[in-house]
């Protein structure tokens, strides 16, 4: 069974912002301290938020009494868990009716970032929305994407080629889950993240769940965050990382057989916002 935190004291917490976003953010550690201490230094980020909810996965280099020191909300899980799961024990702590999730590799360049995001989610039907996310050389990632097909993955990883990355602003198939923010109702309809994906993916398959359920996703391209990319699944062939990455495609591509062909997206079963006709 997953393990639950042994510690979560949001009382001995301080406020990280003047709370000008009334948005708590959720952000995942699992030995990431010098990108987390870079993320709790952040002026526009603590002052984009109410709280920030560091879920400790398990961290031995003393990420978590960090967070906590910046005045962070600190849940400490008891044993290393995969990353949707992390996140949604993160979400669960939150309050408000939006929240937003973070990589701690995230940085902030302005403090309106999350008002611009929350612009989007003014709109009908739309679940979640995403900045676009800058690389540490000034580059553009690829992360707004249609749903990929598996030949997609491997020439992506052989020719390092973008295939299927949308740069307009405007609804999009799925988006990168390094940052965003969503509505509490449309994740909660869903169920979160499938922890089934230990790692990679469950961001593919919670945008494709989005949309079977009628809400959609949007990228902002003129709301731009910077994201120091490590590029884990790509650094070698037989490496952890590419294994699950590897693992967690296969399970995404049983579930939803459609996607080995085609890039086509997911019927709803209903929508939350306009009808066809009146969509963009």
């Amino acid at each position: 069974m997953p393990s639950r935190p042994d510690h979560a004291d949001p009382a001995d917490a301080c406020d990280l912002s003047r709370g000008i976003s009334h948005v708590d953010a959720i952000t995942v550690t699992a030995n990431n301290g010098a990108d987390l201490q870079r993320l709790l230094t952040c002026e526009p980020v603590r002052e984009s938020f109410d709280r920030l909810i560091v879920v400790d996965n398990h961290s031995s280099d003393g990420s978590p009494e960090m967070a906590r020191d910046a005045g962070a909300t600190v849940i400490s899980l008891q044993r290393r868990e995969g990353y949707g799961h992390c996140v949604n024990v993160g979400v669960e702590l939150s309050t408000g009716s939006r929240f937003a999730v973070l990589n701690p590799d995230i940085w902030f360049d302005d403090d309106d970032v999350i008002q611009q995001l929350q612009h989007q989610l003014d709109l009908p039907g739309v679940a979640l929305a995403a900045p676009a996310l800058v690389l540490p050389d000034g580059r553009l990632q690829d992360s707004a994407r249609h749903f990929p097909t598996p030949l997609d993955l491997v020439l992506r990883r052989a020719l390092g080629l973008e295939l299927g990355a949308i740069r307009v602003s405007g609804e999009v198939p799925w988006v990168v889950g390094a940052c965003f923010i969503a509505r509490r109702d449309a994740w909660e309809s869903i169920g979160g993240f499938d922890e089934r994906y230990f790692l990679y993916f469950e961001d593919v398959d919670l945008c494709w769940r989005l949309r079977e359920a009628g809400w959609t996703v949007r990228l902002d391209g003129d709301v731009q965050v910077q994201h120091r990319h490590g590029g884990a699944s790509r650094r070698s062939v037989l490496g952890w990382a590419t294994r699950q990455h590897l693992a967690s495609a296969a399970r995404f591509y049983r579930a939803n057989p459609r996607s080995l062909l085609s890039r086509r997206l997911p019927e709803p079963t209903r929508w939350h916002g306009p009808l066809v006709g009146e969509r963009e």
